[in-house]
C-alpha cells in the first residue's frame, strides 16, 4: 500500500497567507482605531469620498476596488459616529436624529449642538451635588489674611432668607434722582459681569439650567441692568463673555482675568458679578428657596435676590460694608426684594479686587424669565441710588 506524500509546501503556503491577512487585518484596525482617536479629539481626518450607489462622479461604474474602498468608508462613517457621538446621549434618540442629518450626503459632520450638549452634559455630572454657589480657592494668587468673623449661622432656613408669606404690594419705589452722571463718570470705573454666564432660569431644565442664548440666561439679565444704568447716562463696561464654557471649573480663575484687564488705577472700581440661585431637584434646599422665590412688588410678582461675601478676602470688611448700604436702599426701596445678606466662609469670590466688589443673584433656577426680568428693572433701580450715594 503506497503511503500518501504530505504536501509540506502546500501547508506552509496557508500558514504564511494566513499571517499575512492577519498582519493586514491588525494594521487595518489600528489605522481605523488612530483615526477614531483622532476624531475624537478634534482633528481633522480625510477619507475617500462615500459612494453608496455603485457610480463616481461622472455617472460610470466604479470599479471593483473603488468599490470596496467606498464599503471601508462606510464602516468608518460607523465607527466614527459610534464612538464620538453615540455615548454622549444614554436615550440616543436625539443623537440617532443628528446622526441620519448628518450623514445623508455620505459626510461625517459634528455640530455645534452636540458639542454644547457634550459641555454642559459635563458641567452637570460636575455640579449634581453643587451648593448654590462655587466657591474658588484663589489663595495661590493672594496671601491676605482676612477677618474670620462669620454674620450668618449655618441654618439656611433662618439666617440665608426673609420669607415674605403675603402677597400684599410693598413698595416705596425709586425717589427722584438728579444724577450727576458727568461726575460719576468721571470718578467711578463700573464693572458688569458674569463668572456663571450660561446659568438659566426656569423652565429652562433642559441642560440642568444652563444655557448659551441670551434669552434665558443670566447674561441676558445683566444687558437688562446694563442698558437701564446707560439709559440714565451711567459709563460702564459689560463683560458679557462666558467664563463657565466651556470650562466650567476655571469659572473664577477667567472672569478674574478678564475684571483685571479693565481695572482702573484713577476711578473707583465698582465691580458687579451677577449670578442666579439654584438648588439641587428634591433637596431641602429647594424646599425652603421654593417659599421665598418671589415677592409681590406694585402687584407683579419679582424673584427675589440675595447678596453674597467671601470672608477670605483681606478685605472683607469693606466689602461686607458696600453689601450692607446696597441692602440697606434696597430695603427701603423694594422691601423684601433682597434676602439677607450671605457669609460665605472660606470663600473669595474675586473680591478682593476692589471694596466695591458684589455678587449679586437675580432670582433663582425656580424663577421664571419674567419674574427674573422684572427684578433687573428694580436692581437697577437700587444700583442707581447706590451709586449715586457713594460719588457724593
Amino acid at each position: 500500500m503506497k503511503r500518501r506524500r504530505r504536501n509540506k509546501g502546500g501547508t506552509k503556503f496557508y500558514m504564511v497567507m494566513s499571517v499575512l491577512c492577519l498582519a493586514i487585518l491588525f494594521v487595518g484596525y489600528s489605522y481605523v482605531y488612530n483615526m477614531s482617536e483622532k476624531r475624537k479629539e478634534g482633528q481633522e481626518v480625510t477619507t475617500i469620498s462615500i459612494n453608496y450607489n455603485g457610480e463616481d462622479e461622472n455617472g460610470e461604474q466604479l470599479s471593483a476596488l473603488d468599490k470596496m474602498m467606498s464599503y471601508f468608508n462606510i464602516f468608518l462613517e460607523k465607527t466614527f459616529n459610534e464612538n464620538t457621538e453615540g455615548s454622549e446621549n444614554k436615550d440616543g434618540a436625539e443623537e440617532k436624529e443628528a446622526d441620519e442629518d448628518s450623514s445623508k450626503d455620505g459626510k461625517i459632520v459634528e455640530t455645534n449642538e452636540n458639542k454644547e450638549k457634550e459641555v454642559f452634559k459635563t458641567i452637570d455630572s460636575k455640579t449634581e451635588n453643587e451648593k448654590p454657589l462655587e466657591i474658588y480657592d484663589e489663595s495661590k494668587d493672594n496671601t491676605q489674611d482676612a477677618a474670620k468673623t462669620v454674620y450668618l449661622a449655618n441654618n439656611r432656613k433662618e439666617d440665608f432668607f426673609k420669607i415674605v408669606e403675603s402677597k400684599t404690594s410693598r413698595s416705596s419705589g425709586p425717589r427722584d434722582l438728579f444724577l450727576d452722571a458727568a461726575s460719576i463718570n468721571e470718578n467711578l470705573n463700573l464693572v458688569i459681569y458674569h463668572t456663571h454666564g450660561t446659568e438659566s432660569y426656569h423652565p429652562d431644565e433642559g441642560n440642568n439650567y444652563r444655557s448659551l442664548d441670551e434669552g434665558k440666561n443670566v447674561t441676558g439679565i445683566g444687558n437688562i441692568v446694563a442698558a437701564n444704568l446707560e439709559g440714565n447716562g451711567i459709563n460702564l463696561t459689560h463683560l458679557q463673555e462666558y467664563n463657565d464654557y466651556p470650562d466650567y471649573n476655571s469659572s473664577y480663575a477667567n472672569s478674574n482675568y478678564a475684571v483685571s484687564q479693565i481695572l482702573s488705577n484713577s476711578k473707583k472700581n465698582v465691580l458687579i458679578d451677577i449670578h442666579r440661585d439654584g438648588a439641587e431637584e428634591n433637596s431641602e434646599y429647594e424646599a425652603v428657596l421654593s417659599q421665598v422665590k418671589t415677592i409681590y412688588i406694585n402687584d407683579r410678582a419679582a424673584a427675589t435676590c440675595t447678596l453674597v461675601v467671601g470672608d477670605k478676602n483681606g478685605n472683607y470688611e469693606q466689602v461686607k460694608q458696600t453689601a450692607d448700604k446696597l441692602f440697606a436702599i434696597a430695603e427701603e426701596m423694594y422691601p423684601g426684594l433682597f434676602r439677607k445678606i450671605i457669609v460665605r466662609p472660606g470663600a473669595y469670590f474675586n473680591q478682593y479686587l476692589s471694596d466695591q466688589s458684589m455678587l449679586i443673584e437675580i432670582g433663582s433656577s425656580l424663577n421664571t424669565l419674567d419674574e427674573v426680568q422684572y427684578s433687573a428693572d428694580l436692581v437697577s433701580q437700587v444700583l442707581l441710588e447706590y451709586i449715586d450715594e457713594i460719588n457724593k
